[in-house]
Order: C-alpha cells, then sequence, then structure tokens
C-alpha cells in the first residue's frame, strides 16, 4: 500500500494506491486535519509515500518526520529537465511547477503517443501543451475561478459579492452573479484560446482537464475533453524509493 500525497496551495489532497494503477478515491483535507490523521495512526499500514507539496517547508518535513518515525518509506517528487518520457521545455526545470510536471506525467501514462492538452483548474489554472513524443511545448499559469473573484475584491470597495463554486455564463442582474459568472467566462474563454493556439502548433488528440474547478468547468467546455480528476496522482504513482 502506498500514499500518494498532494499538498496544494489550499489543501491536501491525498489517494491509497494498492497495485498498479489501482486508486483510491481523492481525499480532500485541510493541512492540520491531514497532520492530525497522521499522528492518529490513520495510515500505519502504508509502506511508502509519495509527496509533492507547492506549501511550506513544514508540512513537507512534517510528512517525511512521521515517515521515518514509522519506518515508512518517503519520496518527494520534484521536477526534472526529463523523467517517465516527459522532457521538460523549462530551461531550469526545477522552476516548472511540480503540480504541473506531474500532471504531465500522469497524462503521459495515461495516453501514451498522444497530443495533449492538459487543464488543471484549481487555485491557479495552468495549461501545458505536450507533444506525443513527450517534449513539453509550453503553457500557460493563469489565476483560478476563485483567486480572480477574491483578487477583484480585495482590490474595489464598491462591488459587494458572495463566491459560489458552480459554473454558469449567464449574465448577471446582481454583483454576485455578474462576478462569479464573469470570472468563469474569462477561463472559459482562456481555455478556448489555448485550443486554438495548441491546433496551431499540434493537432490535439485529446484534451485532459483535472484539478479542483476541473469538474465545473467541464460543464461549460463544448470540445471533445476528458475529465481526469486524478491525474497528478497517476503522475506521482511512478515515482519510487530507490
Amino acid at each position: 500500500m502506498r500514499l500518494l500525497i498532494d499538498v496544494g496551495n489550499t489543501q491536501v489532497k491525498y489517494v491509497l494506491q494498492t497495485s498498479g494503477l489501482a486508486l483510491s478515491e481523492i481525499v480532500y483535507l485541510d493541512y492540520q486535519h491531514f497532520l492530525a490523521q497522521l499522528s492518529q495512526g490513520e495510515f500505519s499500514h502504508v509502506k511508502q509515500v509519495v509527496l509533492a507539496n507547492v506549501h511550506g517547508d513544514d508540512i513537507h518535513d512534517a510528512i517525511k518526520s512521521w515517515a521515518s518515525f514509522n519506518n515508512i518509506a518517503f519520496v518527494h517528487a520534484q521536477s526534472q529537465a526529463t523523467a517517465f518520457g516527459v522532457i521538460s521545455s523549462y530551461q531550469q526545470p526545477e522552476r516548472l511547477g511540480v503540480d504541473r510536471w506531474l500532471a504531465m506525467i500522469g497524462a503521459k501514462l495515461l495516453y501514451p503517443n498522444r497530443n495533449l492538452l492538459i487543464i488543471d483548474a484549481g487555485t491557479a489554472t495552468t495549461v501545458d501543451l505536450l507533444a506525443s513524443s513527450g517534449q513539453h511545448c509550453g503553457g500557460w499559469i493563469m489565476p483560478g475561478v476563485q483567486t480572480m473573484f477574491n483578487s477583484l475584491l480585495t482590490r474595489t470597495q464598491k462591488i459587494i459579492a458572495t463566491p459560489s463554486a458552480h459554473a454558469n455564463l449567464a449574465f448577471g442582474i446582481d454583483s454576485s452573479t455578474c462576478l462569479n459568472h464573469g470570472s468563469w467566462a474569462m477561463t472559459v474563454g482562456a481555455v478556448k484560446e489555448a485550443i486554438i493556439q495548441a491546433n496551431s502548433l499540434l493537432n490535439l488528440d485529446e484534451i485532459l482537464l483535472t484539478g479542483g474547478n476541473g469538474e465545473e468547468l467541464a460543464k461549460l467546455i463544448v470540445d471533445n475533453f476528458q475529465l481526469e480528476p486524478k491525474l497528478i496522482f497517476y503522475g506521482l504513482s511512478c515515482f519510487k524509493a530507490l
């Protein structure tokens, strides 16, 4: 049994890997509740932990110490120049976000020899183009839907609005719906433009949606796509202890 952990900007997500590509459902927790589960022996049956972390060092150190204390093999997944058939486009590969790197590795694993556009919609919305050869052809980083919403509220005094997690593009008749739907509209517009840009470089075979907002975003995308909520975890599954 392996514990695959994705420590994101706002929460911890994890799955259990039993064998091969068999992954449990994703569990979402805040940092403190996850650390409490560790200390309470929730994962005593785990033989190996694989961690991706875009948050601070504190939680990384806590997980690593827990693994060491319990004689559990620990692997810290990091971005590299090349791994598992994927080649980074960054001149400084370590600067590529590990969540994007893992999503591409997972995409390559699930859809080999395909030209892929990978859209990860979370706190940030990222877009990455991966050629069938495994070459990363670049991408975008944009504010996520809720990040856009919150950013405008903090920079204005007259807009009063309540956030909503439900995707909708209808014109609003109050500030809350106008701002919520406008944030989704900006994201959908960017995704449509990304598809155009990607097809100008490669003949796309698949468009993959992942991330916390992936399911809601999927309701608004008219192009053919595959919803892959566990894409990062499939990437994590490729990493093994030495």
